[in-house]
Order: C-alpha cells, then structure tokens, then sequence
C-alpha cells in the first residue's frame, strides 16, 4: 500500500511481499543486544558515509501507544488486601466471559497500590470534576467513563503500559520514544522506549549516558544539544555542564521551580 516504501526497498509494483510475520513474530525472538548491534552497525555506515556531524543533536519525545486496552485497567489495591482482592477478580472472570484480560502479567508491585493519601483524594476530586465535563473532553464522552492514573490502576494484559495524554487527545496506555537525531542529515543517533509517566526530564540523563559513548566510539565529540522546555531542569544543566555540552533548552520549567521556591 505505501509505494515510496516499496520503492525504497527496491519492489516492483507486482511484486509479491515477504509475510508480514517474518518482521512481527521473527523479532520478538531475538534480544535486545541484536536489535543494538544492528542500530550501531548502520549508524557507522551512515558516518562512514559522512551523514553525520556528532557535534549537535535534537532531542524529543513521542508517544506510542500500546497493544492494551483502556477498558481492561484493573484496580491496584492496598499490598495486604493483595490476595483477597486477585481470589475475587478471578471468581468474577469466571463469571464474566466479556473479561479482556485473560492473563495477569502485572508482577505483585505494579499490582499494589503506591498512592498517598493526599494523591487519592487529588484523584477523587479529579473524578468527580471528569464525571461533570467529561462531554467537553476528547475521548471521554462515555457515561461510564473514570479519571483513571498509573497510581491506581494498572494493565494485567501489558504491566508495562502506561495512561498518558496529551493536550487535544484522549487517554491511552501508551509507552514514551526518546529520540535524538543529529542535525547533519538527520540520521537518527539514538532512540529507546521507556514507561509513558515519566517526564522527558528525567529521560535526558539516560540519553546521554547512552549517546556521548556512541558518538565518542566514532571519532565524534557532541557539542551542542537542541530541546524543549519538557527537557529542562536544575540536575539536566547541571549535568549538561558537567559533561561540557552547550544546550540550547527555554528555561521555562527551570523558571516555574524558582518562583514556586521563592513562594514558600
């Protein structure tokens, strides 16, 4: 259906297509040290070829949504309440042949509820907020619908799913790509998974740790670092400082922390 990709990988029109099970079943066998030598092999072709600079990199963020319903989210529960709370679900699942989770994958902590008190009351509120102009929301115009937070509820079919949003879309189990791209010829130079409900600030250190080694390895030294304001924060440019990387990131979020420490 995607002819430029076709063309790219040198198909004719009539040609007929390797099965789609040969990329979406084959991979899932191999470990993640396969899928790095590859990314680290074509990378140094595209230094080779003099695609890459090193020297400056943009850095952002996407969602990717999981493989996981939101109508499947279980309830997480009080750690001593665990076992009574697993004997009722499975006597329901049972009873209920409409159950989409078939399997818990979850292991015992991302059962177990980690909210305070203050943060359920926050949520309560939020539901009660949701369920009053929850027809305004995207996404959200079913009746039945709750304000649902990864401190609460968790997916049994995917424990490593998360429920993010973003401004002007619905609420989904999603995981979070970070991707750095060095601006030569925009080749990519890193890219990873990580939980959806984590901020990109606390991804940066990650990032950097993983990227100055690889550019280093080839004869490349990283210079400048190209963000959003989701990236900034006091340890970020700190670190950057440390690791003698010029960043090019607004302030924004630096700023908010100030004021809001002035204020108390």
């Amino acid at each position: 259906m995607r002819l430029d990709i076709l063309f790219f990988l040198d198909y004719d029109i009539d040609e007929e297509l390797p099965w789609h099970s040969t990329l979406s079943r084959t991979r899932q066998l191999f470990p993640e040290e396969v899928f790095e030598s590859v990314f680290e092999h074509i990378f140094g072709m595209c230094v080779v070829k003099g695609m890459v600079s090193g020297h400056t990199q943009a850095i952002d963020s996407a969602p990717v949504k999981a493989n996981a319903s939101m109508d499947s989210l279980e309830l997480k529960v009080p750690e001593e309440d665990l076992e009574e709370h697993l004997r009722k679900v499975r006597y329901m699942s049972t009873l209920d042949r409409s159950r989409k989770a078939k399997v818990n994958k979850a292991d015992k902590n991302q059962q177990t509820i980690t909210a305070s008190q203050g943060e359920l009351q926050e949520i309560k509120s939020r539901n009660k907020k949701w369920s009053q102009d929850q027809d305004q929301r995207v996404g959200a115009g079913n009746k039945g619908s709750k304000y649902t937070s990864n401190k609460t509820h968790y997916s049994p079919t995917d424990p490593d799913a998360r429920i993010s949003v973003k401004p002007g879309k619905a609420r989904k189990l999603n995981y979070l790509s970070q991707m750095s791209v060095d601006t030569a010829h925009h080749v990519i130079s890193h890219i990873t998974a990580d939980f959806a409900d984590k901020k990109d600030n606390q991804c940066l250190p990650t990032i950097i740790e993983k990227l100055k080694p690889r550019l280093h390895k080839k004869g490349m030294f990283w210079n400048n670092i190209l963000a959003d304001t989701a990236y900034s924060s006091g340890e970020n440019y700190a670190l950057l400082e440390k690791e003698a990387i010029d960043s090019y990131i607004h302030l924004t979020e630096l700023i908010k922390a100030v004021r809001m420490g002035l204020h108390t």
